[in-house]
Parts: C-alpha cells; structure tokens; sequence
C-alpha cells in the first residue's frame, strides 16, 4: 500500500528542515550519498518512506554539515596533538631484509574534474585561470593495533594533511616507531609532505609500477614503431627491475630517437629519482611490497568510485565533502556505519 505523501495546507508536499532529520536517516543518507549520486538517494528515500523528504540539495548540505563536523573535530585532534611528544623518524636502512620492521607510508593524490564557474550577470564574469580539477591527497599510516588508518585533505582548509597526519602519529606512537619507509609515485606535491612531516627520516621508494608506466609513455613517444618500443622497453624495464639505474640509462642513452624531447625527459626522470629506484627483484623476494597498489585502491575508495563517473564534476568543498565522510567510514567513525541500520 502506498503511503500517504506528507502536504501543507495548499497541498504542497513537504520535506524535511535539515534539523529534524533522525540520526538513522542522517547515517542512511550519507552512507548512500558516497556511493549514489544525490537524485538517488533521494528518490531512494521518498521510495522507502512515500514522501520527498529531502531534495538533492538538501543532501548535498547533509554531507556539507557532517563533513564541517568532522573537520572541526580533526582540528581539535591536532590541537590537543601538540603538547605530546613527537616520535623519533629514522629512514628504513634494509629494504631487503624479510624480518626488518618497517613503518610503511602509502600515499597518492587524485584528482576530479572542476565545475565550470558560472555567470551570475552578464558581462561580470573576470578573466580569471579556472581550475580544471580538484586533486586530493591520501595518506595510509600503519595502526600500533593493526591495520592502517587513512587521512585525506579536509575542506575548510584550517589544517592541512601533514598536520593531521603529524597528530595521528603523536597519538598512536609515541614509542616504538619502526623505521620509516614509503612507497609513492614521483609527484612533488607528495614528497615535499613527506619531507614536511618526517624530515629526513623516512626513506623514500619510486613505486614500481609509476617507474614502469613512465618507461612505457616515453618510449611510446620516442620509439619509431611499437616493435621497437617493446624491445627497448624489455631491456630498460629488466635493468630497472634490479635497480641498475647507471646500465639503464647508459642502454637509453644510446638509443636513436624520434622524440628527442621524450627521449630526454625520461633520461632525466631516472636521474631525479636515481636513489628511489631500488632493486624490486631483491624485496618482492623478500616478501615486502614494491608498488601502491593498495594505495590506488584506497582512493578509489575515498574518491575515485564516487567522484569520477561520466560527465560528473565537483566544486573543491563538494568533492572534499565527500571524500572526508568516506574516510571516517573506512577508519570506522562510530557516527558513520559501515552499513546503515
């Protein structure tokens, strides 16, 4: 039987102020809001309850409102962080010992595709560089308990990902902090927070799988037809996959070229990441891990499997919205259940 649909006295259907949404449809919305897009789950809840309770955007200001909540609450972690102790960061040494400890940073940024601004009076709009994406950057840190916790960029821009991730460490480890290692692609923006947070204290690895895209992009530019690609290719990858960084670039060197810019700009690639460039052979024997792989899926998880549909695009606080509420769900906020009851 369908149920009565709520009306004013004109017979306007009624939805909800945002102040008298019950904590179970709140958790309800938000947890469906990361996965549908808002015209969902709204229809979703006028289908369940027989009445449009909320509209699109009143969803969008659910998640606006939660996700203020939860970066007000960042920032007073980071606050009360500062009076304890920060741990000591010493850089991974033996990367191919099997039973060395390792405190093992994942990170990787994604980025999203920006709404255009819009016009509000003819003629006003400035001539202004438009953003084309929102990039945001993820951090998987290892729990003293087990498991990793994730961090991501918050919205009002009070704190940044560092700190946050600085507070964490001070919280959860206060003693015994293994070796730092981390294992990331070549982006500046990304080491230079790894440097801002452990100094040199941390030991940086180029992610297998980033070194060996790259071969693959600028040698598909520089090659003269695929047969010569792949068998360049094959040689530089089987050099580089023992960290023979020197032999690589002496093969490539050599090469005769039809890109002379991609054939250089990979040349200076590996001399910029020549001490990031490890023997992979020797660690994935060893049983540890070489590439991000988990870290690609964890921002797809944060961003990625929401954000990045077809004809989709964001401005900073939506995405950055979004991306906090998903987070708190993977770290297991209590006020964000992993399934709504």
């Amino acid at each position: 039987m369908t149920r009565p649909r709520l009306r004013d006295t004109r017979g306007q259907e009624v939805r909800l102020p945002l102040s008298t949404v019950s904590a179970p449809l709140r958790n309800c919305c938000l947890f469906w809001s990361n996965r549908l897009s808002f015209g969902d789950v709204a229809r979703l809840v006028e289908q369940l309850s027989g009445a449009k309770l909320l509209s699109e955007d009143s969803l969008w200001r659910l998640c606006q409102q939660e996700a203020a909540r939860l970066d007000a609450a960042q920032m007073a972690l980071i606050q009360e962080s500062t009076a304890l102790p920060e741990p000591a960061y010493v850089a991974g040494q033996d990367l191919y010992d099997e039973n060395a400890a390792e405190f093992l940073v994942l990170t990787d940024g994604i980025g999203v595709k920006a709404q255009k601004p819009t016009r509000e009076k003819q003629g006003t709009c400035k001539s202004l560089k438009v953003e084309k994406r929102h990039e945001t950057d993820v951090l998987l840190l290892p729990r003293r308990a087990g498991g990793e916790q994730v961090l991501c960029e918050g919205v009002s821009e009070c704190w940044s990902l560092v700190e946050s991730a600085r507070a964490f460490v001070r919280r959860e480890w206060q003693e015994g902090l293994a070796p730092v290692v981390a294992i990331t692609d070549g982006a500046k923006s990304i080491r230079q927070a790894l440097s801002s947070l452990f100094g040199e204290g941390v030991r940086v690895v180029l992610d297998w799988y980033h070194l060996k895209q790259r071969v693959y992009q600028q040698l598909s530019m520089a090659a003269h037809s695929m047969q010569e690609r792949e068998a360049w290719e094959q040689v530089a990858l089987a050099l580089l996959w023992r960290g023979k960084v020197a032999d690589a670039r002496a093969f490539l060197s050599g090469l005769s070229v039809r890109n002379s810019k991609a054939h250089s700009d990979l040349l200076g690639y590996l001399d910029k990441h020549a001490l990031e460039i490890i023997d992979y052979e020797r660690r994935q024997q060893a049983g540890k891990p070489i590439g991000s792989g988990r870290m690609e899926k964890c921002v797809d998880q944060v961003v990625g499997h929401r954000q990045k549909g077809k004809g989709m695009s964001w401005t900073k606080a939506g995405s950055r919205a979004l991306a906090l509420l998903r987070v708190a769900e993977l770290n297991a906020c209590p006020s964000l259940p992993r399934q709504p009851a």
